[in-house]
């Protein structure tokens, strides 16, 4: 094939060998990359303080293209593994489309996100005060942007016999991924020309010219939250376009003459989905979040422990206090019980909204209060019974004489009724005869 054109060489395909192996590496790495991306996003949308903030469903919807991309692929490549050719032609379809979303739609979203970070900067730097975009506005761009790139990624589906079908078709670089690939001069020039602005051309000029403004006038603040912020996100922009940009250079441009090229640029474009969840992760709540449902906790367990660490004094100092009210271990008792409640109820109540953790503050002091109140009880009968013992014995300190006399005469009486008993016998027993 020493006279092969470019157009031939984008159908070689290697040994069925070569094949397989390419089609399992690919298979594994997009099943952890695809694992990766969807655990990020899974923990940014069930916590509820993540989720609340703009910029982390920025995240989140920067992430789902990666998701979507790297577990299809796992899914295409594992069935082409396992018929040890590609699967079929309407799986090249699929592919085709999904790769380009994944393209199209990773790049226009970090257009998005790099356009607020200008706005935030540029407003902050004019001494105004920032409002940032709503989570709905969020969500509508998002729309918008992944609307976007079903559109321009289905161009490779529309029929050739359409009046209006573009010169472009989709076909397997190397035998091993199908993506859209030119055929022709014309169709050369529509996909350079036309289709690679639109899917990043665009995205990376205008984020490139957003690092320039940004620079040259000094927009990026000298600490504080704006500038981590700003830092975090111009991050996972270099990510994005850093590795994007050498895979559509190494799948599109160079590898249709070399199979090595193209299997460098498909692990190429797995593995950002790894950078990138790893440069999310770099953010706290972020991490937070993701520790949070990694480990099945509540999203608002950690800083729930941190609370109850912080009042365990507090709880340790009530307890005692209610131990020295008390008048017996019963009362000790139920401070130990209410402690081991509070100890045990506070995290459960951590996990609920704000309404619920002044339920249990509430039922917390009813408690306290009724535990307070039985001890109290407990306290006035002992001091009543006590009185009455002592009043008793003070009254017999007081009369002592009186008390022998009475109890001396009570003997008396009880010797005298005996003797008159004895003198009735003697009356009624008949005379004895003298001897």
């Amino acid at each position: 094939m020493t006279n092969a054109t470019r157009y031939d060489w984008a159908h070689a395909a290697p040994s069925d060998a070569l094949m397989r192996s390419t089609w399992i590496t690919w298979a594994v790495i997009a099943s952890l990359v695809a694992t990766a991306c969807l655990t990020l996003i899974a923990g940014l949308l069930l916590s509820r303080r993540a989720r609340r903030k703009p910029f982390n469903l920025y995240l989140a919807f920067l992430t789902v293209p990666d998701a979507l991309f790297s577990g299809m692929c796992a899914m295409t490549c594992s069935m082409s593994a396992a018929a040890g050719r590609y699967y079929s032609s309407a799986m090249c379809e699929w592919q085709s489309w999904y790769v380009m979303f994944g393209f199209t739609a990773n790049m226009w979203m970090n257009l998005v996100v790099a356009r607020h970070l200008h706005d935030m900067l540029r407003t902050l730097q004019a001494g105004r005060r920032y409002d940032p975009p709503t989570c709905c506005r969020v969500c509508v761009e998002a729309t918008v942007v992944y609307t976007y790139a079903s559109v321009l990624s289905s161009l490779t589906l529309l029929p050739e016999k359409m009046p209006w079908s573009p010169p472009i078709r989709e076909d397997a670089i190397g035998g091993v991924a199908c993506v859209p690939v030119e055929y022709s001069l014309v169709s050369t020039l529509f996909f350079w020309l036309i289709f690679v602005p639109l899917m990043i051309g665009i995205p990376i000029v205008y984020i490139g010219w957003v690092c320039h403004d940004v620079h040259k006038y000094g927009m990026l603040p000298s600490s504080g939250r704006s500038r981590f912020l700003a830092l975090y996100f111009l991050r996972l922009v270099f990510v994005f376009v850093g590795m994007w940009l050498p895979v559509v250079i190494l799948i599109f441009g160079v590898a249709m003459n070399n199979y090595w090229l193209s299997f460098m640029g498909g692990t190429w474009s797995h593995l950002q989905g790894f950078v990138s969840v790893g440069v999310s992760l770099t953010k706290p709540d972020v991490k937070r979040a993701v520790l949070s449902f990694v480990m099945c906790r509540s999203c608002n367990e950690d800083d729930g422990m941190r609370r109850l660490r912080s009042n365990d004094a507090t709880t340790v100092q009530i307890d005692h206090s209610m131990a020295r009210r008390s008048s017996g271990g019963e009362s000790l008792r139920i401070a130990c019980m209410i402690s081991d409640t509070l100890q045990g109820s506070q995290v459960q109540e951590d996990r609920q909204d704000d309404d619920g953790k002044r339920q249990f503050k509430e039922r917390y002091q009813d408690r306290e209060h009724d535990a307070q109140e039985g001890s109290a009880h407990q306290l006035s009968e002992g001091r009543q019974q006590l009185e009455e013992r002592f009043q008793d014995h003070e009254t017999d300190m007081q009369d002592p004489i009186g008390t022998f006399e009475g109890s001396f005469q009570d003997e008396v009486i009880g010797v005298q009724d005996s003797m008159n008993n004895v003198d009735v016998d003697l009356a009624q027993s008949p005379e004895q005869p003298p001897y």
